[in-house]
Formats: structure tokens, C-alpha cells, sequence
């Protein structure tokens, strides 16, 4: 294997390693070079595409050790990875892959591959007593794609009652090590034995079956709720599994936890075929008998032919969703939008101290903020949790986030809505509201003269009375869980400074897919904000920073300095890995004006927070 091989295929080769010792096979892990050929020596690459554009430097591979070779793939068609193999396939002796539509896949390329069937072994068992406790109903595990994104998504409302997991790994570089997005070992088997659903959403168009997730799901006695695959045998749809059209998984997951039965049934059929049916053992004997043919091949010669197996370099690593400049035409024209987001700013700026010195002829100037109302219930109530609600000409959507609010399962909270001086029927709104909602615990204030949002935040937050304040804008929604998951995330993690969780993007016509995915890996902040400011912070934290920054050159990237802020000192955050809550995509959206120009803001954030942005790690 490569240093800093994917543990995907460390996995794999340790279960192959553990069936191969009680064959009495010898075996072996190499990383690097080969190791110095004998005449009972075989190898095997895992996977021969990554061991070779990893091991850039390393001495080159004879070409006769490559005829004692035996490759052992687990790449999807039609993707970049599979293709290297294909081309590397024809120096090896022998070649396995654990699927056989990539076999398929293989032949039609000319090249002889044999089938490698995973199995049972008793390395990935972890399936509980039958009255042991799932906590978690509902499993995603997987790289993140476009595709699977915009289906978790669209799972939200079926879904959002449910305790879910989705744990989206980032596959541009290898996943070496366990870290805050990929799961690994013992790890990910003990998150398999937790839960009762596991769905299998494939990366692309290609319906193309994981095995080894699959493997281990089953031999944790989780069941796999799956899109429609190719070369499911000897799994059955319906005996051992669901089967269905992306569109309807999450329907079906929902629908299998409430029969009880029948998820137990497919969990038991499905264990039975595995330890019955499926044993690891057989693949190994497959591999130990190619191994015996290599051996009896001539011995490699030390001056043999050199293969390095290398092609073009893969391209540097991006994080996820970082967008450089795509053209030379949007760079050139980076000084104009500079210029006009400037211009703009200048202007708002300008009409806000004329409307702001209108308002101090009228009155005396602690009156530019003006409680207007309060609910019976605030009045007298002390909240945990204060939802800081920010409200700018929202009339059509205030109410709905209001009743998102109030159809909360955690009740242990309290609205404080600032009006920042609305110019349609916003305020009127939230008042026919709380008349109708006396119950509600909610404040309204409102500034005399336009502010913006930063200062929005800053009033609420200094109205507010609760330990933990959670971030609303008046056009987004809390699901009924969310105050409760990230309040509970809090309390399990109690140095963390917040807790976010993932969002539904959606619009008048549905879903849009999935934001806030990533957990806080804070070196992706250095490529922009990957974290929304829908997120439950602790007060002291807040009041620590000084609330939200109001320098106009930050105009819409408040929340991505505060956070940036933190990781420059080192705060944590814990992440809720389910859909919390829901934010409106619109084509006048503040952050549209934000991305005019990002010179500046960058600037000052690269200024504040210079060892976050230099990528100097913190001391041990």
C-alpha cells in the first residue's frame, strides 16, 4: 500500500489478512516500495491506481515483480481512479475487484479481472442483541457529491422527526486517517451497530453497488435502504434488503421504522445469508490460489526493466467549495466590482446617518431603539435559549418563521425580534402574531433608522436573557428539532463555543440541496465560509467578541469573521451531522451584493486572524 493510503483500503486489507492467517496463508503490509523480491513472494496491490500516484519518489517497480502482482480494485466505472487502473491492469499478473459491474466494466476494456466477493468476517460483527438499544434511526455514510447532497435534502420533511446521521466524507485527497468527516474502523462499525436504517444513495448516475459498506451494515444488523443496483446477487430485494428510486428512500426508510418487524426481518435474513452464504474466507481462498499460480512463475531479475506506473499529476487540492475565479475576464474586472461595492456601501452608509440624523431632530437619541411589544409570556419568563430574530422588509415570510419557532420540541426559549425599521407591514406582522400567541415568549424592538444587520444582531443579543442564542433571519426556519439537537450538542461538548448543524436550501418550488455539510475542520475557513450564521452560540462567547462586527467592509461576511475569529483562537464547535434547519435561497439575497467584491473583507479577516489564514497549526 501507499503512505497515506485511503483507510478504505486498509479495512479491507486487514479482513484479508485475518482469512488469509486462518488459511495458513502468510501475509504481510508494505508500505512504499516493493519489498526485495524472493521466490515465494507475491504481491498485491490495494489499489494499484493510488499506490502509484502516491509513491511519486519512491524507487521504481521492476517490470517482472509486476508479473507476481496481483491488483485488487474497488473503483467505481466512468471515474478518473478506475481508468488509471485500467491502464495499470494490463502490467499486473492477476487482477480482483470486489464488484462485478466494475468487472463488467474491466472486460469491455479487454482486461481479464476475477471477481473478489466480500464477506463475513468476524473483524466487522458488531450486530447487537436483539434488546439492545439503536439510538440512531436513520444512517448516511458516504463521499459527498452534488447528488447525494441534493437527496439528503429532499429526505428533510419526511425525515426530520427522525434521529439521523449523515456523515459526508470529503474524497478530494485521501482519507488517511479518521478525522471529524470520515469514520473509520472501529469507529464507523460501532456508528453501523447504532442504527437501524443505513441508506445507499450512489455517487453519480452509475448505479453502482458499495459492497464493503454494504458488507459491514449487515454484519452490524443495520438495514440497507438502497437505490436500485446493479449485480445485487445473492441479496434479494425484499428478503434482505429495500430496494427503490432515489426520490422514494427516505420515504421508505420512514415507512420500515414503523413497522418493527419487518426492518428485524430483513435484519435477520440478510445476517443469516451473510455468516451462511457470504464468508470472507472464499474471497481469500480465491486470492491464496492466484498467489500459488504467480509463485510458480520465474523469480523477478534484479536488473529487470523499471515500471513507475505514473501518470499526469492529479490536480492540487481544492477544498470543497471554494470557486477561484473561473475566467481572465472575471479577474480584470475585479477592480471595477471592487469600486462599485464600494460605491454602494458608501451610499447605504450615507442614506443611513441622513435617516439616522431625522430621527435625533424628532427625538433625543436614546430613542433610536425602541421596544414596541411584548408577549404576556415574556414578561415574566427566564430562557435558556434566546433566538435572536433579525427582521428587514419580510412582511410575507416573518410569520412562518415565527411558527417555526413556536412548533419547536425544545420549549425552553425565548424570540427577541428586532425590526430594523422596516419600510412594508413586517412589524405589524409580528404584532398580530404575538396577540395570537400570547403563550410565545417574544420581545419586538425596533430601530428608529435603518442599521443593518450586524447592528440588528447586536440589539437582540443585548435584549436577550438566555445562556445560548441562536441566530435567525426573518426568511429562514428552525426544523421542530433543532433547538433541542444543538442544545444537546452543547451539553455533550461543553468547550465547544457553538453548534451548528445542516441546512435545507429551498425556494417556492422545493428543495435545493444541502448547505452547512462540513463539520469545524477550521483550515477550510482559509478557502471561505462553509458555516452558516443559523447556529447556537454560547453568550459569554459572544459577549467575548463583541457580538457581530460592524465595519461596513465586512457587509455581509459578519458571521465567517466571528467564526474565523474563533478558530484563531482555538475555539471548537460541535456539529449536529442532520438537517436542522431550512434557509430560503433567493436571487436578491445579501450574500449575492457580498460576493460582488471580496478583496476587502478578505484583507481584514486575513489581518485579524493572520495564524488561521497562514495555516500555522496550533502548538500541541
Amino acid at each position: 500500500m501507499a503512505p497515506g493510503r485511503n483507510l478504505f483500503f486498509a479495512e479491507l486489507v486487514e479482513a484479508l489478512g485475518d482469512e488469509l492467517r486462518r488459511l495458513g496463508v502468510a501475509s504481510s503490509v508494505h508500505e512504499g516500495r516493493f519489498p526485495v523480491p524472493r521466490p515465494d513472494l507475491v504481491y498485491a496491490l490495494v489499489p494499484p491506481h493510488e499506490y502509484f500516484v502516491l509513491s511519486q519518489g519512491q524507487p521504481a517497480v521492476p517490470e517482472a515483480a509486476l508479473a507476481r502482482t496481483i491488483a485488487i480494485c474497488a473503483e467505481q466505472p466512468g471515474t478518473r481512479h478506475f481508468d488509471d487502473n485500467a491502464r495499470l491492469l494490463k502490467s499486473v499478473g492477476a487482477a480482483f475487484d470486489i464488484n462485478r459491474h466494475a468487472i463488467a466494466a474491466y472486460r469491455r476494456h479487454g482486461l481479464a479481472v476475477d471477481h473478489l466477493q466480500l464477506g463475513y468476517t468476524p473483524r466487522w460483527d458488531r450486530r447487537l442483541r436483539p434488546q439492545d438499544p439503536r439510538d440512531i434511526d436513520v444512517l448516511f455514510m458516504g463521499c459527498e457529491t452534488k447528488r447525494r447532497r441534493d437527496a439528503l435534502a429532499s429526505y428533510t420533511d419526511v425525515l426530520s422527526p427522525r434521529r439521523n446521521v449523515f456523515l459526508l466524507s470529503d474524497n478530494s485527497r485521501p482519507n488517511f486517517e479518521a478525522s471529524p468527516s470520515f469514520m473509520a474502523d472501529r469507529e464507523k462499525l460501532d456508528l453501523l451497530a447504532r442504527s437501524r436504517v443505513l441508506l445507499n444513495i450512489h455517487q453519480g448516475e452509475e448505479p453502482y453497488f458499495e459492497w464493503l459498506r454494504a458488507i459491514q451494515a449487515i454484519a452490524c444488523g443495520c438495514v440497507i435502504v438502497s437505490e436500485h443496483s446493479l449485480e445485487l446477487a445473492p441479496l434479494i430485494p425484499g428478503e434482505h434488503l429495500l430496494v427503490g428510486g432515489i426520490e422514494s428512500l427516505g420515504w421508505m426508510a420512514d415507512r420500515l421504522l414503523e413497522e418493527e418487524g419487518l426492518r428485524a426481518s430483513l435484519e435477520q435474513q440478510a445476517y443469516e445469508l451473510l455468516r451462511s452464504e457470504l464468508p470472507l474466507a472464499t474471497g481469500a481462498e480465491r486470492l491464496a490460489g492466484q498467489a500459488e499460480a504467480l509463485v510458480r512463475r520465474r523469480t523477478p531479475e534484479p536488473d529487470a526493466p523499471y515500471f513507475t506506473g505514473v501518470g499526469p499529476k492529479p490536480p492540487p487540492f481544492i477544498p470543497p467549495g471554494f470557486e477561484p475565479p473561473a475566467t481572465e475576464a472575471l479577474q480584470a474586472s475585479a477592480p471595477v466590482r471592487r469600486a462599485l461595492k464600494d460605491l454602494i456601501l458608501r451610499v447605504t452608509a450615507l442614506s443611513r446617518q441622513v435617516d439616522g440624523l431625522e430621527h435625533r431632530l424628532e427625538g433625543p437619541e436614546e430613542a433610536a431603539v425602541q421596544v414596541v411589544d411584548e408577549t404576556p409570556a415574556h414578561a415574566c419568563a427566564s430562557r435558556r435559549v434566546s433566538v435572536l430574530l433579525t427582521l428587514f422588509n419580510y412582511e410575507d415570510h416573518i410569520e412562518t418563521a415565527l411558527d417555526s419557532v413556536a412548533a419547536s420540541t425544545y420549549r425552553d426559549w425565548e424570540v427577541v425580534v428586532v425590526d430594523d425599521s422596516s419600510t412594508d407591514g413586517s412589524a405589524k406582522r409580528v404584532q398580530g402574531w404575538m396577540r395570537s400567541h400570547p403563550g410565545a415568549p417574544v420581545l419586538l424592538v425596533r430601530h428608529t433608522s435603518n442599521r443593518g444587520l450586524p447592528s440588528a444582531r447586536n440589539t437582540a443579543l443585548a435584549f436577550s436573557r438566555g445562556e445560548l442564542c441562536f441566530v435567525l433571519d426573518a426568511d429562514n426556519q428552525v426544523l421542530p428539532g433543532c433547538l433541542g439537537q444543538l442544545v444537546g450538542a452543547l451539553d455533550s461538548e461543553p468547550d465547544a463555543a457553538f453548534a451548528y448543524g445542516m441546512l435545507q436550501r429551498f425556494h417556492a418550488g422545493g428543495s435545493l440541496g444541502l448547505m452547512n455539510y462540513w463539520p469545524w475542520e477550521p483550515p477550510r475557513l482559509r478557502a471561505g465560509n462553509y458555516i452558516d450564521a443559523m447556529a447556537l452560540i454560547r453568550r459569554r462567547e459572544l459577549e467575548r467578541y463583541g457580538g457581530w462586527s460592524t465595519d461596513p467592509r465586512l457587509h455581509g461576511w459578519e458571521d465567517y469573521e466571528l467564526w474565523c475569529r474563533m478558530a484563531e483562537d482555538e475555539q471548537r464547535a460541535a456539529f449536529v451531522r442532520d438537517v436542522v434547519a431550512r434557509y430560503r435561497a433567493t436571487g436578491h439575497s445579501m450574500i449575492s451584493f457580498s460576493n460582488l467584491s471580496v478583496t476587502d473583507a478578505f484583507s481584514i479577516i486575513i489581518e485579524r486572524c493572520p495564524r488561521l489564514m497562514a495555516g500555522i497549526a496550533p502548538p500541541p
